[in-house]
């Protein structure tokens, strides 16, 4: 059977749908299930940003910890944390198993995605195996998906909200339409601030579909938009105030330069090789994979956006084509403003969601060149050589795949503790960083310390991003009466009389009080990590 582009009445068709909820399933649960077998197959380590989700997740009291959230432990609003929160409190706290919920909801999204793309154009198999590869080779897919941290929701909510503004394309008076836009736009700003960069990109593609269309009814949609950015304010603006000072006079992400922003922008896009761009005179891959995409859109949608706004809001994948490359080169181009003009918000994990959008530009592409949608130079190519006969074997390969990569991945660097210094008496070893003090405080390995000093964080000799743990480390300190956090005040002879410090090049800390003579280095072990020693001191 020929299965029709954009066919608005999928169902009808029997062989699609049962192909397609199959495939679903097979992507729900086979992702799910690879993704959460890895974790068991590697060290349990929870990595900073985990043990601060586990500090708060695990307070007794609901309220406690939405104050706390507020006091600079974390960043972002609360909608996270109290859905996490009460599922550990109903179920478990257990780490695997919030994690697990984390990696449920990332599958959810790929598997939504894959369910609309099928609806839009009608090929189960070669969408199926088109978006799982993809997503395979999306190396952040695997950092952000297994953490108990808010990405998998925030994920979710974009991709839902992706979903219904598309259909606002088309339908922009719906109100059932637009009651949902503002529920799942709240919802996504709730989650994660940076969820307002795609409502912001959301408003303007509306603004300028209101503008080439003439249609009032989009007035409608901008106002849904406006509603979701007055309810943030509301809800949670003064407490993104507080939440913002962790920030200042520093912030821990550094400006982007011409090149890191191309990988930056390049970790959201599926790559054969990630070491490799990082080779001496190889940086250009990732110029040149960011090019690709841009080009490819670029070059299918301008001929289609000259046919006019009613040939592109009859055909829907050509819609959604042209919402998602938007979105991703708004967000994109909003953030590097935002980052010289403000503060510097320039990370891959915050635009996480524009995995999701790349994948559908590829995915049409494909299509685009391949046959059958609309507009294709070329029409109905035969398919991949027989790609159901073979497809029980390239599930059991890319999940295969999925389970090696998660399986390998390390966010904690835990080759510090073998260089611990083993000692009877469990003498207290200070670190120079929130990076090692939070993982091997919260897993008791070593007497794991950390000094508080606002002076040496403030030092122009320190990394700038001393500042922020400084006040992270303080509000845990503050709010859960954590002992091993010592106040610069505390740190004197009577406490600590004999001590260790793993001492960071890259950090201006010990080396204070070793220069004014209240530290004395006793003994010094080079260790074989870059930029690190071991020092053991007294008074």
């Amino acid at each position: 059977m020929e299965y029709q582009y954009n066919d608005l009445r999928l169902t009808n068709h029997s062989a699609v749908r049962n192909r397609l909820i199959l495939l679903s399933l097979v992507m729900l649960v086979g992702i799910t299930a690879t993704l959460v077998a890895s974790l068991y197959f590697k060290a349990p380590w929870l990595w900073m940003d985990e043990v601060l989700s586990n500090i708060l997740l695990t307070d007794p009291s609901l309220g406690h910890m939405n104050h706390a959230i507020v006091s600079n432990i974390d960043a972002n609003p609360p909608l996270f944390f109290n859905l996490y929160w009460l599922l550990g409190h109903t179920i478990s706290l257990n780490p695997y198993f919030l994690r697990a919920v984390s990696i449920l909801l990332f599958a959810l999204s790929l598997t939504l995605l894959y369910r609309y793309t099928t609806r839009l154009i009608a090929r189960p198999v070669t969408n199926f195996v088109l978006l799982t590869l993809l997503s395979s080779l999306t190396y952040l897919n695997y950092t952000l998906s297994t953490q108990m941290r808010a990405y998998s929701l925030y994920l979710l909510l974009s991709c839902v909200y992706f979903l219904v503004n598309h259909q606002l394309i088309r339908r922009p008076a719906h109100w059932s339409l637009l009651g949902l836009h503002l529920v799942v736009g709240l919802a996504l700003v709730m989650t994660h601030n940076f969820g307002a960069f795609y409502v912001g990109a959301s408003f303007s593609f509306f603004g300028l579909l209101l503008l080439w269309s003439k249609r009032r009814a989009y007035s409608l949609v901008l106002g849904s938009h406006l509603l979701t950015g007055g309810g943030w304010l509301v809800l949670w603006f003064a407490n993104f105030q507080i939440q913002s000072q962790a920030a200042r006079p520093h912030t821990w992400i550094p400006l982007p330069t011409f090149l890191s922003f191309f990988h930056t922008l390049g970790e959201l896009l599926p790559n054969l090789s990630a070491h490799l761009e990082k080779l001496p005179g190889l940086d250009f891959l990732a110029v040149l994979r960011i090019g690709l995409v841009v080009g490819l859109f670029v070059t299918i949608a301008l001929p289609r956006i000259k046919e006019g706004f009613a040939a592109m809001v009859t055909d829907e994948a050509f819609s959604f084509y042209l919402l998602t490359g938007y979105l991703a080169l708004a967000v994109a181009g909003a953030t590097l403003i935002i980052s010289f003009g403000y503060l510097s918000v320039f990370l891959s994990r915050y635009q996480w969601p524009t995995t999701l959008l790349v994948s559908f530009q590829l995915i049409y592409a494909y299509h685009y060149y391949a046959g059958p949608v609309s507009g294709s130079p070329t029409r109905s190519l035969p398919g991949w050589l027989g790609l159901s006969r073979w497809l029980p074997l390239y599930v059991i390969g890319v999940l295969g795949f999925m389970f090696y990569q998660n399986r390998k991945l390390v966010l904690f660097p835990s080759g510090i503790v073998r260089y611990l210094p083993a000692n009877q008496a469990g003498e207290p070893i200070f670190f120079e960083s929130a990076d090692y003090f939070l993982p091997l405080h919260h897993h008791r390995v070593g007497n794991a310390h950390f000094l508080l000093s606002w002076e040496t964080a403030l030092s122009a000799r320190n990394i700038p991003n001393a500042t922020v743990d400084y006040k992270i480390i303080q509000s845990v300190r503050e709010q859960y009466g954590v002992g091993e956090i010592v106040p610069v005040q505390a740190f004197t002879k009577d406490r600590f009389s004999h001590f260790y410090v793993v001492d960071e090049a890259s950090r201006y800390q010990i080396e204070a009080f070793i220069a004014s003579g209240r530290v004395k280095v006793l003994r010094r072990w080079a260790l074989p990590i870059a930029g690190h020693q071991l020092l053991e001191c007294s008074f």
